[in-house]
């Protein structure tokens, strides 16, 4: 008769490709094309929990921040800019391409005075 004296072995920290796929909740071949971190030992590649929950949260915001950094810009109706086009900030120099442009959407432009 076996007694068992000791506690329950923890669940295991390291996954291989298909368990960390299902943890994740995706296939084998896109956690290979998304390029998750794992670890080799010897010949077999290994997923960290740990590693997938931090990748995890990183691509989360990546994907976030994404979506405000590709907004595009259109023009404004000139009713709503009341016939001018808003100068731009900070010590950037004005593009002669921003006038050019105006001109051609037959927009009217100020004329800022040059500093001293």
């Amino acid at each position: 008769m076996k007694v068992e004296t000791g506690l329950p072995l923890p669940a295991a920290r390291c996954l291989n490709k298909e368990q960390a796929g299902e943890y994740l909740g995706i296939g084998v071949t896109l956690l290979t094309e998304l390029g998750v971190p794992f670890i080799k030992l010897g010949r077999r590649c290994l997923y960290d929990k740990l590693d997938l929950d931090t990748w995890l949260d990183e691509y989360k915001s990546r994907e976030r921040g994404r979506a405000g950094k590709e907004k595009t810009l259109w023009p404004m109706k000139q009713e709503s800019t009341g016939d001018r086009i808003p100068g731009i900030g900070g010590s950037a120099t004005p593009s002669r391409t921003a006038s050019e442009y105006a001109k051609v959407l037959g927009l009217k432009t100020e004329k800022k005075q040059k500093r001293c």
